[in-house]
């Protein structure tokens, strides 16, 4: 083992693929798609990205369907045209540049497509497991501005499952076309898949709910899809959240999803939590009570990864969400809590971060004092800090947060 500890190790993953070390730009919103395409923009950001000695780079969303975006900036991949295609390919030299995997995170927002965000009509409504809304809150203000956002969702149909299925292994199929390693399936942050996996947002009694398995079959299904259009030695990974069904429904009805996913043979899972509802991921002061043992180890949701380590010794982990340090990172893979370390805000900041982690080359004389990158606290807007609508002022601080750390991905476009 290097002497700047496990985070500088190699890491060999059940596809056959290698990390050169266990650091992973995580998926992050870049906003710079222009009517869901990528372009120059993106391009040059994971240029920069793939110059940071990572192990692992992962996109932001890529959304499988254009009527459905979470955003207007969002990409998407369905025209599949020419300039597509060689945009794409040429994000994805960027990223292996200095041999980091290329992952594509693949995803579908559900409930969680704002108006105006897609080329949906204006009638059409949002597609979820049920005909549930977001709640924001009990306020009038606050439930009309959801109404109007996001309205209710239309309960999907097993043949817009089917199609959703279809359109994650397109997908997938043309992340491999254009040279990506792997897709992460995004089952997190209150997306459709996360809300498939919810009871609270899943109320089918039909093969696609009703119990903790049936809610995770739809994810089954698309790993089973993807993997008859890719190679073996594609990666098909999951981001799942770690909390919000784990506190509501009990831990052991998550921890059935885990197995469920663990034995249709993901390569690695990602955990994270969060949701528009409950952006424990855009708030660093709004995250799950840590116990004093994931306080010493930094990240947010490690409780929930030991866990699912001690049910699924082999499974590989990785976990996004609050690393800083190289003694906070060390600390959880030498405990096995996860083998892979997302980070995400830190690579808004520094896009090279792993330089400051275990450093370049020969010249890895970094001490544990130095190693790694404590975050300023981004200011809330004053106006933000005096709405009369406690509900929307926690969404909109979370948003704001995001926002900050996309303007920053933007100037790197720029620079």
């Amino acid at each position: 083992m290097s002497e700047i500890g496990e985070v500088a190790t190699s890491l060999t993953l059940p596809s056959g693929l290698v990390l050169p070390n266990r650091l992973v730009k995580a998926a992050m919103a870049e906003s710079l798609a222009k009517n869901g395409r990528a372009g120059p923009e993106l391009v040059k950001v994971y240029e920069k990205w793939g110059q940071g000695e990572w192990g692992a780079i992962m996109t932001g969303n890529v959304m499988v369907d254009e009527r459905y975006m979470g955003s207007p900036q969002d990409t998407t991949v369905q025209s599949k045209n020419s300039v597509e295609i060689d945009t794409w390919q040429r994000i994805a030299r960027g990223i292996k540049a200095k041999g980091a995997l290329a992952l594509m995170q693949i995803n579908h927002p559900g409930r969680q497509s704002r108006a105006g965000a897609g080329s949906r009509g204006f009638l059409q409504k949002n597609l979820a497991p049920s005909a549930v809304s977001l709640n924001f809150g009990t306020g009038v203000v606050v439930k009309t501005l959801v109404k109007v956002l996001f309205g209710t969702p239309a309960e999907m149909s097993t043949i817009q499952i089917q199609t959703l299925i279809n359109q994650f292994a397109d997908a997938a199929k043309f992340a491999q076309q254009v040279g990506f390693d792997g897709v992460t399936i995004h089952a997190a942050h209150g997306y459709l898949l996360s809300d498939f996996l919810s009871p609270k947002t899943n109320t089918r009694t039909d093969a696609y709910g009703g119990t903790p398995e049936k809610r995770a079959r739809v994810i089954v299904e698309i790993i089973e899809a993807i993997r008859e259009v890719v190679s073996t030695n594609f990666s098909i990974s999951v981001k799942m959240n770690s909390s919000d069904q784990q506190y509501d429904a009990g831990s052991d009805a998550v921890l059935k999803q885990v197995d469920v996913l663990v034995s249709h043979g993901v390569d690695f899972l990602e955990i994270s939590g969060g949701s528009y509802e409950n952006p424990r991921m855009m708030r660093g002061d709004e995250v799950p009570a840590k116990s004093e043992r994931t306080q010493k180890r930094e990240a947010f949701f490690l409780d929930f990864a030991l866990a699912v380590r001690e049910r699924h010794p082999d499974l590989h982990l990785m976990l996004t969400g609050g690393f800083r340090t190289r003694t906070g990172m060390n600390s959880a893979l030498q405990t096995k809590g996860c083998d892979m370390i997302g980070i995400g805000r830190p690579a808004a900041t520094v896009p090279d971060f792993p330089r400051s982690v275990i450093g370049i080359g020969a010249k890895r004389d970094i001490s544990d004092a130095e190693a790694g990158l404590q975050m300023q606290k981004v200011e809330t807007p004053w106006l933000l800090k005096h709405l009369p609508f406690p509900e929307l002022q926690r969404v909109l601080v979370g948003g704001a947060e995001t926002m900050h750390y996309g303007q920053k991905i933007g100037e790197m476009a720029k620079a």
